[in-house]
């Protein structure tokens, strides 16, 4: 992944999600600010997330370049603190926006897809490396 992928995500996007990570599902509503910072370094992502009758949900990401590996990462902080169907710490597989995180077994993998002026998330989990179920699907579109 280079600097022009992320620079992709760049803006701000509004959109609906599917959470499928307990045991009923249930619709939200989500806005995903994006902006690169220190000449493209680095990308932070301010996230809400609101769902009725349900606390908001906030979270704060930085998307890097590792310096020893050259992969892109992403630390999310989230209040609530993160649940087992959320990264915290990944890793973007090569060449893709793909970022993939193992805690305890458990594999997330989640994808950021581009058309046109619409951005499509999803987050999948995994135990022991196979059979991925999806966590939570959204569609957003840039304002």
């Amino acid at each position: 992944m280079n600097q022009g992928e992320l620079e992709k995500l760049e803006g701000v996007w509004t959109g609906s999600e599917r959470i499928m990570d307990s045991g009923v599902p249930y619709e939200a509503r989500a806005r995903l600010v994006f902006q690169l910072v220190f000449d493209g370094r680095f990308m932070l992502c301010d996230y809400v997330q609101t769902v009725p009758d349900r606390p908001t949900a906030v979270g704060h990401a930085v998307f890097r370049r590792d310096d020893r590996t050259s992969a892109v990462a992403v630390t999310w902080f989230r209040n609530p603190a993160a649940t087992a169907a959320q990264q915290q710490d990944a890793v973007a597989e090569a060449g893709s926006l793909a970022f993939v995180e193992t805690i305890a077994g458990r594999t997330t993998r989640t994808t950021y897809s581009f058309a046109m002026d619409r951005l499509t998330i999803r987050t999948e989990g995994s135990t022991g490396g196979g059979n991925w179920k999806p966590l939570l699907e959204g569609t957003y579109k840039r304002r």
